[in-house]
């Protein structure tokens, strides 16, 4: 392949080593920069060409260097996308995605052979009897075929039209053969349409229900099948589960699918390159983009121009990615989508869980729990109630400051004999998920310290909450001034770490279920609040009973961590 263009990584004399890596894999064309870069031969056997090619849009060689590392990341991830076709096991289709493939494959074809039809008029009446008998032969010699489930000359166009949606089925699957079947059906209706046509019927409606369905759609209809119309009903389908915290998060995630797109994008032109486009897009955004007022005008393009930090791993995967999957997922249930532009595609985490955020030694344990607000202690607790028992709560039962923060006096219950608290959702209260919502025994060590006896002072007050003046904030989300003073608490301790906070008590929690021999089982899943089962009963949703509960809470020991004494 001969190529004018200047390979700026192949000039040795233009710099240090350390610059010439720099510019590894960039070239001048015409006065501007691209990435050219050949495929690894490991993949080029699915590569559509032989190079991976990125223009960057720009003659200055400085801002090309600084674009380079982005577009090296879309070509890593790219090759890892072909990788993966290379490996990949083909899989069954689903009977939905059958009938959307075939369906809007049928309509297309539909719509052609009327265009077809305009543009070649019948010239004679001969003409005319030819084209009806070619058409009704053909229509009936693939209904026999359809009949008798000889269905092997469709086989390769099925092939061919999963190949265009990005999926490799099994042709053993019962996916595969019910989709060679529905496109015989298809085609059969094709010839019978044309048929009806020529002999001047344009009221003909096909006898399968299927391609019946496919055609009815009116054009209003139709185009409201946009991606602005999918945002908005996925929206309303969400809008009695959503709390106010995930209405917040779903706006910028809305706004780059809105601008990467187009609202008016009609969803059945979203393809595979759309979905990569998005994910390519989101990987450049910066943090703060639905909060930061300094990015509240600024388009996604204009966002990404500017230089601010970036996403970081986990946002990108469980915020923004999950969420468009998910919206992309609920197109395809009320068929508008035949397959999901962004499945499977995440970015690693190139930051160990180890490094993401510590637990407490047991040395800062001790520092904390020796100062105030639970030194001196030869008196009751002074300060909030909710600064003396929060962290210990969090670092006993593993609870997240939210579940501690928006506790009712009324949740803290005996149940078969064992003094628990119940953490559930009511009033103004939320869980982080459906599976938080859990009944945890009270530790031995908070009911030695003396916790229920501050319980009934606050049964005596008739009080509703827990933790007086406790509120959410505008999202509804709670414990936000509790994690505030927690860390200004460390800070003056000079107590740090990564990410110490109050969270880190429940990683704490999760080294102690490994201890005990929990972590990761059912019960130790229950106590964390991951995982439900087993039935309903008087355990509070738990297949586990209260004794059991407590059995498993009373493994969680810090044997050499000095706690307050009683209170």
């Amino acid at each position: 392949m001969k190529y004018s263009g200047s390979e700026v990584h192949n000039k040795g004399t233009q710099g240090p080593e350390s610059m010439s890596g720099k510019r590894k894999h960039l070239q001048s064309v015409g006065g501007h920069y691209r990435y050219r870069r050949r495929w690894p031969n490991a993949v080029r056997s699915v590569a559509t060409s032989e190079f991976f090619i990125r223009h960057m849009g720009t003659s200055d060689l400085a801002e090309a260097i600084r674009l380079r590392p982005a577009i090296e990341i879309e070509f890593n991830t790219e090759v890892a996308r072909l990788a993966r076709l290379v490996d990949a096991r083909p899989r069954d289709l689903s009977s939905t995605e059958a009938i959307v493939i075939v369906s809007r494959w049928f309509a297309e074809r539909v719509k052609s052979d009327q265009q077809h039809d305009l543009m070649n008029p019948v010239a004679d009446l001969d003409d005319r009897v030819a084209r009806y008998n070619g058409a009704q032969l053909m229509g009936e010699a693939v209904g026999d075929m359809v009949g008798s489930g000889e269905l092997e000359a469709f086989t390769r166009h099925t092939s061919r039209l999963l190949a265009e949606q990005g999926i490799m089925a099994d042709e053993s699957s019962p996916g595969f053969y019910q989709l060679r079947q529905l496109l015989a059906r298809a085609d059969k209706e094709r010839h019978l349409l044309s048929a009806a046509r020529v002999r001047g019927d344009f009221g003909y409606q096909p006898a399968d229900p299927v391609f019946a369905s496919a055609l009815k759609e009116t054009p209003a209809k139709a185009s409201k099948r946009t991606l602005g119309a999918l945002i908005e009903a996925y929206k309303k389908d969400k809008a009695d589960k959503w709390s106010p915290s995930s209405v917040a998060a779903y706006g910028p995630v809305e706004r780059v699918l809105r601008d990467v797109i187009g609202s008016s994008r009609e969803l059945s032109t979203i393809t595979r390159d759309d979905g990569r486009q998005i994910f390519e897009t989101i990987k450049l955004l910066p943090k703060g983009l639905g909060s930061l007022p300094a990015l509240r005008n600024k388009s996604v393009s204009e966002a990404i121009r500017l230089d601010l930090p970036r996403l970081s791993a986990k946002s990108i995967n469980s915020t923004y990615l999950s969420s468009m999957r998910a919206t992309f997922k609920f197109a395809i249930q009320e068929q508008w989508m035949a397959a999901n532009p962004l499945m499977g595609l995440s970015v690693t985490d190139q930051v160990a869980d180890s490094d993401k955020r510590d637990p407490f030694s047991l040395e800062q344990l001790n520092q904390l729990f020796s100062s105030e607000p639970w030194s001196p202690r030869d008196e009751a607790p002074k300060g909030k109630p909710l600064h003396y028992w929060g962290p210990l709560m969090a670092l006993l039962l593993g609870m997240r400051r939210g579940e501690i923060a928006q506790l009712d006096v009324e949740d803290v219950r005996t149940i078969a004999g064992v003094p628990v608290i119940l953490v559930r959702t009511g009033r103004r209260k939320r869980l982080k998920t459906a599976n938080a919502r859990r009944m945890l025994p009270i530790h031995p060590e908070l009911l030695r310290m003396g916790f229920l006896s501050y319980v009934e002072k606050r049964k005596e007050q008739k009080a509703v909450q827990l933790w007086e003046g406790e509120r959410p904030n505008t999202n509804g989300q709670w414990g936000d001034g509790f994690s505030d003073w927690f860390l200004r608490l460390l800070s003056a301790q000079k107590i740090t770490g990564t990410k110490l906070g109050l969270h880190s008590f429940r990683h704490n929690f999760q080294d102690l279920l490994r201890e005990a021999d929990l972590h990761g089982t059912a019960i130790g899943q229950e106590l964390a609040g991951r995982s439900k089962g087993g039935d309903v009963s008087n355990n509070y949703g738990s297949g586990f009973s209260t004794a059991k509960l407590a059995e498993a809470i009373s493994r969680i020991v810090y044997p050499e961590l000095n706690l307050p004494p009683t209170s």
